[in-house]
């Protein structure tokens, strides 16, 4: 008899299995009229968001299955004909839970799957082989990831029309914990259990204990419900479902919760960086300025004024000191712009500079038609960089602004490039290819980390990126000419170039409608950091690497580092922290005072609280800070429960 019921609930969940199949048929599709590279890169390589889009979907897919599967017997009145066969209800809800299940975890495993074989197919050297116990460990948590989807679709369908309604308000409850409770959330959020992708490794943590018991809940509910099925509380749970009043509180709460979640989600979008955004300021890198002695006397302030010069209108601010004549020369900084863009600008519109100084850390910001700089011996070279990002804006803006505010590579590169100390100053140079040697030597870059703003800066210090894209242009600029750049901000600013492209992609759009070969630039660069690191592999590999032991104490985790030589004068250890492997850029916590600590063998040790831990695992980045940069090593994630205890 259960066999007949098994068949039963085959046939019955056929259309679902044939939507099942041809959406898996599309994707098959998808890999053969597309480019598989660019699936490889997309689907495979990067980050973990291509993972958590995936679980979502068969998380929707199973809620959207399971919430007609037992209500539908109730409603349809087919739920008497089974009392009457030698049947339990528990079994008919047993193979109504399996049959569905099965069908969908079938498909929702099919993507690692997929995935597993193109990139073994695809892979070239430079990429890491994917583990096969990867694999072994997906399973289980695609299993629990549809189970999730099924047990509440089952559970919120017994109140119909508001199944939906539930699920939007569970979504948004928990995107708004993600900004005070990151490690409830994440436990919460059935798309955690694969959002670690490859790096995927044992079945535990707090999302799998959390999602296994918020399953067992719901099973539990629902199979209390579906078993008094007919009777008293079913009646009033469907008559509560159909009230007015309840529908319309429901449905205001969700879509005020969701409004909430959506203008959270918008502002933390782009990793804090803001680079998607209109009002983008782009930073120059500046070393620590010194401390200017003490005026003598006490001359009275001077009040604010402005200077104007043929192409910039300086705003002084009260109380500062500037030497006019000095403001007054600054009009050869727009001229060494202009000529490293190659354009000659007719009655151009005069630049606003405010001299109160820029943000921390940073000697320059540049937004639209305004520059604000911070005055130091150098400030001629930071007007110089900030004047290219006004142009460069000049050139390639209206709509299509934000395309080079994703480019950030290319966008600071060339900045920097134009800078005349770039060419001027050997031990800046030196200083820069070395740095980009060490990257090289270390296998830190790869082209999909370098065209990808947000992937650059979470994998690297972000004032690299300045060397890094001069690097690009000057290479650039040998192989087309000065009028290059120039030549792809043009193509960026044409009405047709198409919008809402990313990293490879909008280079690619860029550099060919431009009538340029990306991926003849790209190998010139990787022969390029070739050459510089055999020329430097000696000193390369005489610099200090932290390696990190993940270790445990009372409330707190910490990463205990090992060097494999002592740091060189002026060197000094920094350990970063992110909560989750895709956190935004302003969530990651530098430690950089690090204690030795006797319990774990006198090593240095940098320590996180517990309560900044998510996902049972503690992702970290080491690195030796130096005067100019933070040479890091690649971010791990390591589980929480494989510590080392004192």
């Amino acid at each position: 008899m259960k066999r007949v019921l098994l068949a039963k609930e085959w046939t019955g969940m056929r259309p679902f299995i044939w939507l099942l199949v041809v959406m898996l048929l599309l994707d098959l599709l998808e890999l053969a009229v597309s480019d598989l590279q660019g699936l490889h890169r997309t689907h495979v390589l990067l980050g973990t968001s291509p993972w958590i889009e995936d679980a979502a979907l068969s998380l929707l897919l199973a809620f959207a299955m399971g919430s007609g599967l037992l209500a539908r017997e109730v409603e349809d009145g087919t739920l008497a004909f089974l009392d009457g066969l030698p049947l339990r209800r528990a079994d008919v809800f047993l193979a109504k839970l399996a049959v569905a299940w099965s069908c969908l975890f079938a498909y929702a495993f099919a993507t690692p799957l997929l995935g597993g074989l193109l990139h073994l197919l695809l892979r070239h050297s430079v990429d890491e082989p994917i583990a096969a116990a990867a694999l072994v460990w997906l399973a289980p948590r695609y299993a629990l990831l549809v189970a999730a989807g099924l047990a509440l679709g089952v559970l919120f369908g017994f109140v119909r029309y508001l199944a939906w309604a539930l699920l939007a308000l569970a979504a948004a409850a928990v995107t708004l914990l993600r900004t005070t409770q990151p490690r409830i959330a994440d436990a919460l959020d059935p798309t955690q259990l694969v959002a670690a992708g490859w790096s995927t490794q044992g079945l535990g943590g707090d999302t799998v204990w959390a999602i296994g018991a918020l399953i067992l809940v719901c099973l539990a509910l629902a199979y209390r419900v579906f078993a008094g099925a007919g009777g008293a509380g079913m009646q009033r749970l469907a008559r509560l479902a159909q009230h007015r009043g309840v529908v319309f509180v429901l449905c205001a709460t969700t879509l005020v919760a969701g409004a909430v979640a959506i203008f959270q989600a918008q502002n933390t979008e782009g990793d804090g960086s803001g680079t998607d955004d209109d009002d983008v300021a782009v930073a120059t890198s500046v070393q620590p300025a010194t401390k200017a002695g003490r005026t003598a006397g006490r001359a009275a302030a001077p009040a604010a004024r402005k200077l104007v010069t043929a192409h910039y209108s300086f705003n002084i601010p009260a109380g500062r000191r500037v030497d006019e004549a000095d403001l007054k020369a600054a009009d050869a900084a727009f001229a060494t712009a202009a000529e490293a863009l190659s354009i000659e600008v007719r009655d151009p519109p005069r630049i606003d500079v405010d001299l109160s100084g820029s943000i921390r850390h940073t000697a320059g910001l540049a937004a639209h038609n305004r520059i604000r700089i911070t005055l130091e011996p150098d400030w001629h070279e930071t007007l110089v960089h900030e004047t290219v990002h006004v142009m460069a804006g000049w050139i390639a803006g209206g709509e299509h602004a934000r395309d080079l505010d994703r480019m950030s590579l290319f966008n600071e590169g060339l900045a920097h490039w134009a800078e005349p100390s770039y060419l001027r100053d050997k031990a800046l140079r030196a200083r820069e290819q070395l740095a980009l040697a060490t990257l090289f030597r270390r296998k830190l870059l790869n082209q999909e980390s370098l065209l990808d703003n947000r992937t650059l800066e979470r994998q690297l210090d972000w004032r690299l990126q300045y060397p890094l894209g001069a690097a690009l242009i000057e290479l650039v600029v040998r192989r087309y000419g000065d009028q290059a750049p120039r030549r792809i901000l043009e193509a960026l600013g044409k009405p047709a170039f198409p919008p809402g492209l990313q990293g490879h992609e909008l280079y690619r759009s860029a550099f060919q409608q431009a009538g340029f070969d990306l991926n003849l630039v790209l190998n010139d660069y990787a022969l390029q950091l070739r050459r510089w690191s055999d020329g430097a592999g000696a000193a390369i590999d005489a610099m200090a690497r932290p390696r990190g032991l993940l270790v445990r104490a009372p409330g707190q985790a910490g990463i205990a580092v090992q060097l494999d030589r002592p740091l060189a004068a002026g060197e000094q250890l920094v350990v970063q922290f992110r909560p989750r492997p895709d956190s935004r850029l302003d969530d990651v916590t530098a430690v950089d005072h690090l204690a030795r600590d006797t319990r774990f063998g006198g090593r240095p040790v940098a320590w996180l609280p517990l309560s900044q831990v998510a996902g049972n695992q503690v992702c970290y980045q080491l690195g030796v800070r130096n005067r100019f940069y933070d040479m890091v090593e690649p971010w791990q994630c390591l589980p929480l429960d494989r510590a080392a205890g004192p």
